[in-house]
C-alpha cells in the first residue's frame, strides 16, 4: 500500500492513515497511537489496553506442584493470584515461592486460610530490551563462577554461583511473562525469544547441578573438563554478541566450534572413571544446548 505526503505548513510532513484500519481498530480524530522508527520504517500501532486478569487457586492440602501452579498463573499474565488453603502452613510455600520466582509481586493479604499475591511492579514489565540483556549477562556470570570455582577449588565460587541461579530462575520467568502479555516489538522474533530464553535457562541447570553434585561430593572435575567448559563459554559469549550484532561468518565459526566441542566431550566420556561421568553429562548438555541456539540464529 502507498500513501502520499502532505505538507502541512512550513516544516511539517503527513500522512493520512487507512481508513478501513482506522474503523477496524475504533480510531477517531484526537487519539494517540504509538509510532516506532525502525530503520527506514515507521510501525504505527494502538496503544494496547491490557486488561488486568485475576485468578483463584485452592490447595486443601500441601501439594508438591504448588510451586508450578504459582508460576504458571504468572507466566501467563495474572495480576491478582488469591491462594485459598486448609492448611495454614501453605502460606510459608507461598511466600518462599513469590521471593524466589515471581518478580514484581508481593503478599497484600493474609489470614490463616487464604492469601492474595498482587503484582506491584507495573511499567517494569514494558523494559523487555533491558531485562532480556541482564538475564544473557547473568547466565555469562554462571559460567564464570563455574569457571572459577573449578579452577581454584573454591566452594565459596559456587555459592556465588547458587545466588545468581536463582535471580536468573527470577528473570527468566519475568520475561515469559513480559511475552505472553505484550508480545514483543517485532512479532516475527517473539516465539524465537520465547525458545531463547529457555535454551539459556537450560545452561543455568546445567551450572546449577554441576555446582550441587561438587558441593555434595567434594568432587572436583579434571583439567580437561575445565578446558571444554571454558570453550562453551566462549561460545556463549560469541552467542551474546551475534544476538546483538549478527555476523554471518562469526555465526559459522560458532556453529563448527560447537560441532567440535561436542565430538570432545564425547570422547572424554569414554575415557574417565565413572564419578566423573554426572560433569560431562551436564557438559554435553550444554553442548547440545549450544548447537540448538546457533540453529535459531539462521
Amino acid at each position: 500500500m502507498k500513501r502520499k505526503i502532505n505538507r502541512v505548513g512550513p516544516s511539517t510532513l503527513t500522512v493520512s492513515l487507512p481508513s478501513k484500519w482506522a474503523k477496524t481498530l475504533g480510531l477517531k480524530a484526537g487519539d494517540e497511537i504509538e509510532v516506532e522508527e525502525r530503520a527506514n520504517q515507521l510501525v504505527l500501532s494502538r496503544e494496547r489496553t491490557i486488561e488486568k486478569k485475576d485468578i483463584t487457586i485452592h490447595y486443601p492440602s500441601k501439594q508438591r506442584f504448588l510451586k508450578r501452579f504459582l508460576v504458571s498463573a504468572y507466566i501467563k499474565g495474572y495480576d491478582t493470584i488469591q491462594v485459598t488453603y486448609d492448611d495454614p502452613v501453605l502460606f510459608g510455600l507461598v511466600q518462599e515461592t513469590m521471593n524466589k520466582l515471581l518478580l514484581g509481586f508481593e503478599v497484600v493479604e493474609h489470614s490463616k486460610d487464604r492469601c492474595v499475591l498482587k503484582n506491584i511492579a507495573e511499567g517494569m514489565e514494558y523494559e523487555f530490551d533491558n531485562t532480556q540483556r541482564k538475564y544473557f549477562l547473568h547466565i555469562k556470570q554462571l559460567l564464570s563462577h563455574l569457571i572459577e570455582a573449578i579452577q581454584n577449588k573454591d566452594p565459596q565460587e559456587l555459592e556465588h554461583l547458587l545466588f545468581v541461579d536463582q535471580t536468573v530462575d527470577k528473570l527468566c520467568q519475568f520475561i515469559r511473562r513480559m511475552l505472553n502479555i505484550h508480545g514483543y516489538k517485532d512479532d516475527s522474533k517473539g516465539k524465537s525469544l520465547y525458545f531463547i530464553d529457555n535454551l539459556l535457562e537450560s545452561i543455568a541447570d546445567h551450572c546449577r547441578d554441576i555446582a550441587k553434585h561438587m558441593q555434595r561430593t567434594g568432587i572436583y572435575p579434571s583439567s580437561d573438563f575445565l578446558v571444554l567448559l571454558k570453550q562453551v563459554a566462549q561460545n556463549i559469549e560469541t552467542y551474546y554478541q551475534l544476538f546483538y550484532t549478527f555476523n554471518r561468518e562469526k555465526l559459522v565459526d560458532l556453529k563448527e566450534r560447537d560441532v567440535q566441542i561436542k565430538k570432545s566431550v564425547l570422547e572424554q566420556i569414554e575415557k574417565h572413571e565413572h564419578q566423573h561421568f554426572l560433569f560431562y553429562h551436564h557438559l554435553l548438555g550444554m553442548t547440545e544446548i549450544c548447537h540448538d541456539l546457533s540453529e535459531e540464529m539462521g
